[in-house]
């Protein structure tokens, strides 16, 4: 085990001199747990010593390498771009089950950095990239930590490395010590995806079948040139434009909690008892809480349907708890992108996680992300929506003031036109609201609105004519990637848009909370309890929920679950703010620059040059990404009409 010091912005260099590394993160105390669906989810780790690709790859090869020194990191004061993107990032692939974002960091930039190298010298086209294997990539890290230490175990992340498996840590024997390992990571981590695809099942983490052979014909090897690590905003996208790589962010994550009102209106939706005086609390001092009595605290994950990061306002707000630490892909960064919680600027990173609806039990909560171009406000709303339309989103369906308005030709060809979902089903299934409605039957938008507390109310129409789409809410829509694994292969919300037919309204309406307690036409007097009505069979509202939440109670129709493009979405908004907050509260808020250097031998161009080597793979792992495009007309040729429906 090497020596520690203190961490400090520094950059590696290759010179025949000294050298120093960083300390671990031995200020975080994470808890010891069974594998836990949702903190596998963004990353897996609890905010103990984690290991984003730093420490996984760049920075742990330098204990091996004496010719490694630091220097300190000037910041220039030149005027600086208000937004840079880099160039060749690869598509984002899913961590899934297993706590590996700290794997798919570490491919994203070796993936870039082959392209952007091959592109350069003539050796790929600008849309080719090579698909890397993050399942052997993993097997390689373990494995040379494991046989750098006891010959038994090593710590990676808040887990143990035993045999062939990482388990949760134990901390009751003290403090952990990152290892800093591995210098022949070079030669033996970079492998084609067919090699050994990702395998999402926790307990996986040695499995490579035909690793060892494929190894020895290995044409994919590359070198460490320099690493800096950098801790604050200017240093970070200053650097960014200096030298256009992709880098890595690791961060500690938080857990928001909202305080929903809970009344005699709502209290059987949200399994809450206003009259219970140990779970009431407080409701925040916002005029839409006025009436309320009693809030209940509930906790969501900080990031939004959006693909946005983001923590509730200080004050009357509750503070929000340290839920784990994560690592993504860092690939730009905006000073002008506002995100819909109100943060300006911000990173714009690629992440590894699912979008739409879950992908298997223990999730509490819909995904959502965006392109690149989105965050870079390089495209409109309307033609992100043809890419990135995030389907399952409550934000993203068609609203409609009517049954006769949803169902009329009119507003089906303006929501297609939008690839807005217009028809809708009940799914029931979230853990936070049930009895909504009821499973399967047909739902039209009405109508979202903003309540207060970061809450909103939306209202549904019942379609009494439409067929029921129900019994479906196991099947996991996320983004195409999973679909296409699997067989072997936008207007504002309340916003009618240009047909007239939209909602938006937001009054509340007489709907009813699932057809018990009503939802009154005034927010505040439904926060206080509401009136009691008759039920209203032609529709119903929500009580004020996070809007994500209503993702696991309704969904669109089959035909209409349009899934995100994987070659272009899965990137999220991480605001400067944010990040600048967490980092003061807890720490461990670090970017990653790493230069890696690929030889002509990794490249097929080259084959002919080096006849010992194996390039079937890799020449089958070559692929081709698209790029986003601007819309056509608003109507193609060849849209129905709608004059004869709405003169009947």
């Amino acid at each position: 085990r090497p020596p520690t010091t203190t961490r400090s912005n520094s950059r590696m260099t290759s010179e025949n001199t000294p050298y120093s590394h960083f300390e671990p993160y031995s200020h975080f105390e994470p808890a010891s747990a069974p594998f836990n669906p949702r903190h596998a989810a963004i990353g897996g780790f609890a905010v103990g010593g984690f290991l984003a690709f730093a420490a996984a790859l760049a920075a742990l090869m330098l204990y091996c390498d004496p010719k490694i020194q630091t220097q300190a990191v000037t910041v220039e004061t030149a005027p600086a771009a208000h937004k840079f993107a880099v160039d060749f990032s690869t598509p984002v692939e899913l961590q899934e089950y297993r706590g590996t974002c700290w794997i798919f960091a570490a491919v994203a930039v070796l993936e870039w950095s082959y392209r952007s190298q091959g592109v350069a010298r003539g050796w790929l086209s600008a849309d080719q990239y090579v698909r890397l294997s993050e399942q052997a990539f993993g097997v390689a890290v373990l494995d040379a930590c494991r046989a750098l230490n006891d010959g038994t175990s090593c710590v990676v992340g808040d887990e143990v490395w035993r045999g062939r498996q990482l388990l949760p840590r134990d901390l009751e024997g003290g403090e952990p010590t990152l290892l800093f390992y591995l210098s022949r990571l070079s030669k033996t981590a970079a492998l084609p995806w067919s090699v050994c695809p990702y395998t999402a099942k926790p307990g996986s983490d040695g499995e490579c079948p035909g690793l060892a052979e494929a190894r020895a014909t290995n044409p994919l090897t590359f070198s460490l040139a320099s690493i800096d690590w950098l801790y604050e905003r200017r240093a970070v996208t200053q650097r960014l434009r200096e030298t256009q790589r992709l880098m890595t962010l690791s961060t500690p994550l938080l857990t928001v909690r909202y305080l929903l009102p809970c009344t005699a209106a709502s209290a059987h939706v949200l399994k809450c008892n206003p009259k219970d005086k140990e779970e009431c609390r407080v409701c925040p001092a916002e005029p839409a809480f006025g009436g309320a009595a009693c809030c209940v605290v509930s906790e969501r994950d900080s990031s939004t349907m959006g693909g946005e990061f983001f923590r509730l306002p200080s004050g009357s707000h509750l503070e929000p708890v340290l839920e784990g630490a994560h690592a993504m892909a860092l690939v730009g960064y905006s000073d002008v992108f506002r995100s819909q919680q109100g943060f300006v600027g911000g990173y714009i990173v690629k992440n590894s996680w699912w979008d739409g609806l879950p992908p298997g039990p223990g999730w509490k909560q819909a995904r959502g992300s965006h392109s690149v171009a989105f965050f870079m406000q390089q495209v409109s709303p309307a033609d992100e929506a043809a890419v990135c339309p995030n389907a399952h989103s409550p934000q993203s369906w068609y609203p409609c003031g009517s049954v006769r308005a949803c169902r009329s030709n009119k507003t089906a060809a303006f929501a297609r036109a939008a690839n807005q979902p217009l028809h809708l089903t009940c799914l029931d299934a979230s853990p936070f609201l049930r009895g909504l409605c009821r499973k399967g039957e047909p739902l039209f938008l009405r109508s979202i609105a903003p309540f207060g507390g970061g809450l909103a109310t939306a209202c549904f129409l019942r379609d009494r004519l439409g067929g029921s789409d129900g019994g479906d809410e196991g099947k996991a829509v996320v983004n195409r990637r999973r679909v296409e694994e699997q067989t072997g292969g936008g207007g504002e919300s309340g916003d009618g848009g240009d047909g007239g037919d939209g909602g938006g309204s937001g009054d509340g309406g007489e709907g009813s909370y699932g057809g018990e307690g009503t939802y009154g036409g005034e927010r505040g007097g439904e926060a206080g309890g509401g009136r009691r009505h008759s039920h209203d069979s032609a529709g119903f509202c929500s009580p004020p929920v996070p809007i994500g939440d209503l993702a696991l109670v309704v969904a669109p129709v089959e035909a209409e679950r349009l899934p995100n493009d994987p070659e272009l979405c899965g990137h999220y908004f991480f605001p400067f703010e944010l990040a600048e907050g967490i980092h003061a509260a807890y720490g461990g808020f670090e970017v990653s620059d790493m230069e890696v250097r690929w030889p002509a031998s990794a490249f097929a161009a080259n084959k002919a040059d080096h006849p010992h080597l194996d390039y079937g793979l890799l020449e089958r792992d070559t692929r081709s990404q698209g790029r986003v495009r601007k819309g056509a007309p608003f109507l193609a040729p060849g849209a129905p009409t709608w004059a004869a429906a709405d003169a009947a």
